[in-house]
């Protein structure tokens, strides 16, 4: 039986910093706030008072946005 308090892992979002992502994006922190701010990317998720992040499917789908239209899936 499944302990009630821990949610499942297909219930969790995981989230990543814009630093991280952007990295992963291999792309600046700062490009990564201009395509949040031009709605390619995102929504960014508060987490703390000063401190948000994105949520790791947005970031998979902006990277499969940009193989798509390289010509790169088959």
């Amino acid at each position: 039986m499944q302990n009630p308090t821990i949610p499942s892992p297909e219930r969790v979002a995981a989230l990543e910093k814009v630093p991280h992502a952007a990295r992963r994006m291999g792309i600046s922190t700062c490009q990564a706030y201009r395509e949040i701010k031009a709605g390619r990317l995102g929504p960014l998720v508060k987490i703390g008072e000063r401190a948000s992040a994105l949520p790791a499917a947005a970031v998979d789908a902006w990277i499969q946005s940009k193989i798509d239209a390289a010509g790169g899936a088959k």
